[in-house]
């Protein structure tokens, strides 16, 4: 019988937090995602939405007296998609283990030395290696395949075809999770990674932080052809996108045009409009809600705690 597959928003918003009774239907936590199948959880970005969501699953697996073991990938390392990664409970256990899997910047040899040089003195109180979870960071590229084996908690990195690779590729039969990387170019200023998630015959593509082209990103469309459900970025409305004095073209977000043109040309199921602009209301959101419905009939917007169950 094959794993249930959920997939759950914990926050949607871009570029910082925010609160208030305008915002308290969509929600106004920063990029945090959880990808469930089984009784394994795969966290996609570390945004104020973390906060919350690391709060309960360490309550919980201390009144279970379990230890975690989390694996977190990060599209990359601006400040809305780590800004809760400080605050994040299970980095300060010490029965808790953390595989971190980030791009490596231009700035900075490993995506570990980013973090490290984030999470310091000045800017917190708590060095990165004074937080008492076991953590492993690794570099993670468009070259590499993450595979979850079934009955292991660590995932194995797997640069697949390269004639260098030590590691076998595991057999199908014995893999639960799967996940491809793309490297995105649209993104200022050093790019980001978007994911594609495959798991009990389910896949899902998480492309936040990823603005559209003319006449579509076709490698984006090949990348996430017929998935089940499509995360992707539509901070802008065409008017704000385009409007003057002050047009966002080049910022490196998308449209809800974009977005659907995308969910149509790659035949996904159902596209999720992720990564909302900070002054983007609840009234704003709903009319965003019902211009997409109309552009790609099986689209919604997200909203803190939305549940995908696939």
């Amino acid at each position: 019988m094959s794993p249930e597959v959920t997939v759950t928003i914990h926050g949607c918003r871009g570029s910082f937090p925010v609160s208030g009774t305008e915002f308290s239907r969509y929600g106004g936590a920063t990029s945090c995602v959880v990808v469930q199948v089984g009784d394994r959880e795969i966290i996609f970005d570390a945004g104020s939405g973390i906060i919350d969501y690391g709060k309960n699953i360490l309550a919980q697996a201390i009144r279970d007296e379990e230890p975690l073991c989390l694996t977190m990938l990060f599209t990359h390392s601006h400040f809305d998609h780590l800004i809760g990664l400080p605050y994040f409970s299970p980095i300060f256990h010490p029965h808790s283990t953390l595989h971190l899997f980030g791009p490596r910047s231009h700035r900075f040899r490993s995506f570990e030395e980013t973090i490290e040089n984030l999470i310091q003195s000045p800017y917190y109180p708590v060095a990165l290696h004074e937080m008492r979870a076991l953590k492993h960071f690794d570099n993670i590229s468009e070259a590499d395949v993450l595979y979850f084996v079934r009955g292991e908690s660590a995932p194995i990195k797997v640069r697949a075809g390269h004639p260098a690779q030590s590691d076998p590729i595991p057999a199908t039969d014995d893999v639960d999770v799967k996940i491809h990387c793309m490297r995105g170019y649209n993104h200022p200023k050093s790019g980001i990674n978007i994911y594609k998630i495959e798991a009990a015959g389910r896949k899902i593509v998480y492309a936040t932080d990823t603005e559209g082209y003319v006449h579509g990103d076709q490698r984006l469309a090949e990348f996430s052809r017929g998935a089940d459900l499509l995360i992707h970025d539509a901070m802008y409305t065409d008017e704000h996108y385009t409007s003057l004095p002050m047009p966002t073209q080049g910022y490196g977000h998308s449209t809800v045009q974009m977005a659907t043109k995308l969910a149509s040309i790659a035949d996904v199921d159902t596209l999720c409009l992720f990564h909302h602009d900070p002054n983007s209301t609840d009234e704003i959101l709903d009319e965003v809600a019902q211009r997409s419905a109309t552009l790609f009939e099986n689209s919604v917007v997200a909203r803190d705690g939305m549940n995908f169950s696939l």
